[in-house]
């Protein structure tokens, strides 16, 4: 079984986590592990995803409505941590529990952004004092 879930990033889905089996249906009809509903445009059993030799694959189900994978639309594809997909209007996004999502958190994305407020400020500082200093506002 799977470690894999999808997380719900828009629609109906929204903030809804659903963990993923050997094969995870998407669709409207009740035997679905994802349920959307059909006036959002999601076909009975609109796609699935299933794991085969450790890997995950989306298919579409012949569903008239698209299946999106990252933005291009797919009747199958293979997928990896942070992998967003689509259907109708919900949107979910593939996490590995314990797994940075490489698509989303590239090494760019987590680095610590530097700060120069600091700089900045002992700059303005200096200035003023150079400033005062020029004008004959301090002692020394």
């Amino acid at each position: 079984m799977s470690t894999y879930r999808l997380k719900g990033a828009s629609g109906a889905v929204i903030n809804q986590s659903f963990m993923l089996g050997d094969k995870t249906l998407i669709g409207s009809a009740e035997d679905c592990d994802v349920r959307i509903d059909s006036d959002d445009g999601a076909g009975m059993q609109h796609a699935e995803i299933i794991e085969e030799d450790g890997s995950l694959i989306l298919r579409n189900l012949g569903s008239p409505g698209a299946t999106l994978l990252n933005g291009e639309p797919v009747e199958q594809a293979s997928l990896g941590s942070g992998d967003e997909i689509r259907i109708a209007n919900c949107r979910w996004v593939l996490q590995a529990p314990g797994l940075r999502p490489q698509k989303v958190l590239t090494s760019e994305a987590v680095q610590p952004k530097r700060s120069y407020l600091l700089w900045l400020i002992v700059a303005g500082l200096l200035a003023a004092a150079a400033m005062a200093w020029q004008r004959g506002w301090l002692p020394f």
